[in-house]
This record gives structure tokens, C-alpha cells and sequence, in this order.
């Protein structure tokens, strides 16, 4: 377990023989190597709660006094530019993890200065986007499905598709259907 936790987060191959085999812990690209891995971790967890006392103080407030929209806007282009820079890149989680973060409360904030200020309706997606949204929805899973069926006939199996999964899915549809009907 302590080998598995080491390699998944913290540590190469190499450095993990370095310090739990050859018993070399002041091996110094390791070394580096493990203090960047611990500060990436550490700059995530730090990130999971940076904006939240100021979500905690609007909403306490029910005001978003002061507060920019525009700035919003534009922090979140930053944000998530260097999220899918990461992700594109396949940085590990650990160099980007926060901008992960950082959105979500970001967007959270965004909401919530639109919502105070009575926009509410601002926030969310317009009627006429969401009915086409959701005319498209049965067409979408059609194609998906088909797809799927495809991919699994070229492959001659199923590979990692869970029939649990299908099974839930559909199941739940016929569920959705029923309760829309009714």
C-alpha cells in the first residue's frame, strides 16, 4: 500500500528504490522531486477552501456589493485556460489540480453576483437553448448508443463496458419516461 500511495503521488520508480530500498534519503533529485509533488498536493488542498469565506460572506450578506462581474469573467478564462492547458498537456493532476478548484468557487462566485443582483435568469442557460437542448437529447443518445454498438461490433467484445452500467442507465430511462408520461 505505502508503495502504491508513494508511486501514485509522490514518487518515480527510481525514487521510491532510492529511498525505501537503498534506504538513500538524501538523494537530491528525489528529494526535489518529492518537495515539488508535496507542495503541488499542498497548493490543491489550500486551494479547496481559498474562496470559500468569501462564498460564505455573500451569501451571509445576500450581496454581492462590490463585487465585479466582468473581473469574474475574466479570472475564470484564466482558470480554466490553465486547467485545460494542464489536462491537454497530461500534466500531472498535482500541477493543475487547483485551477480545478479554483474554478468551481469561481463560478460559484459568478452565481452568486448574478443571483444577487437579481439576475438569476442571467446565470442560467436561456429557454429557448435549453428546449433545443433538450430536443436533442433523445436524437444525442440514439447516435451514442449507436456508436457504442459499433465500437463493440469492430472490437468483437464489450471491453470495459460495465452491463451493469447499460442495465442502470436503461432502467432508469424507462423510469423517466414513466414519470414524464404520468
Amino acid at each position: 500500500m505505502l508503495r502504491s500511495l508513494a508511486l501514485n503521488f509522490f514518487l518515480t520508480e527510481k525514487c521510491y528504490e532510492e529511498f525505501f530500498l537503498e534506504f538513500n534519503l538524501l538523494d537530491v533529485p528525489c528529494l526535489k522531486l518529492l518537495l515539488s509533488k508535496v507542495l503541488g498536493l499542498s497548493i490543491i488542498a489550500g486551494s479547496v477552501m481559498v474562496k470559500l469565506p468569501q462564498i460564505l460572506k455573500i451569501v451571509r450578506a445576500r450581496s454581492t456589493e462590490g463585487l465585479s462581474f466582468t473581473s469574474i469573467l475574466l479570472e475564470m478564462l484564466a482558470i480554466s485556460g490553465t486547467m485545460v492547458y494542464g489536462i491537454r498537456n497530461h500534466f500531472p493532476f498535482s500541477s493543475w489540480g487547483e485551477a480545478l478548484f479554483l474554478m468551481l468557487q469561481t463560478l460559484t462566485i459568478g452565481f452568486l453576483i448574478l443571483h444577487y443582483s437579481s439576475h438569476t435568469q442571467t446565470a442560467l442557460t436561456p429557454l429557448r437553448v435549453v428546449t433545443l437542448l433538450q430536443a436533442f437529447n433523445l436524437p444525442a443518445i440514439m447516435v451514442s448508443r449507436l456508436l457504442q454498438i459499433l465500437t463493440n461490433y469492430r472490437n468483437g467484445h464489450t471491453g470495459q463496458l460495465s452491463a451493469i452500467t447499460v442495465f442502470l442507465l436503461f432502467g432508469g430511462s424507462l423510469a423517466r419516461i414513466f414519470t414524464s408520461v404520468q
